[in-house]
């Protein structure tokens, strides 16, 4: 598994066995049960680790392909936007000083 993947399952794994420990009142031993779980979870890892394969390869077929923010609004047209965001500043700064309002602090 993948250092994250593992982490995450590690991180459920924990909650699930205090939450059963907490329903049990705490007559179920924690520390076994989390063995129990781990080894479990290795065994799982063994037996799924060709179908494991496929999903990290899809995941990373798929981050490849996936543009950045940036890389959208550039492909999008972002010159009409800031050119209007560009003309909207410049008449609300000559408005502002026609109108004899001040450069400073409100």
């Amino acid at each position: 598994m993948r250092d994250g993947h593992r982490a995450e399952a590690e991180r459920l794994l924990v909650r699930a066995v205090e939450e059963e420990v907490r329903r049990s009142d705490g007559r179920t031993d924690g520390r076994l049960l989390l063995s129990r779980a781990r080894a479990a979870l290795d065994a799982m890892a063994g037996a799924a680790g060709e179908e494991y394969a496929a999903y990290t390869r899809a995941l990373d077929e798929a981050e490849a392909g996936r543009l950045t923010f940036g890389q959208r609004y550039a492909r999008a047209g972002a010159g009409t936007a800031l050119l209007v965001a560009a003309v909207a500043a410049v008449a609300a700064a000559v408005a502002d000083l026609s109108l004899g309002t001040g450069a400073g602090p409100a």
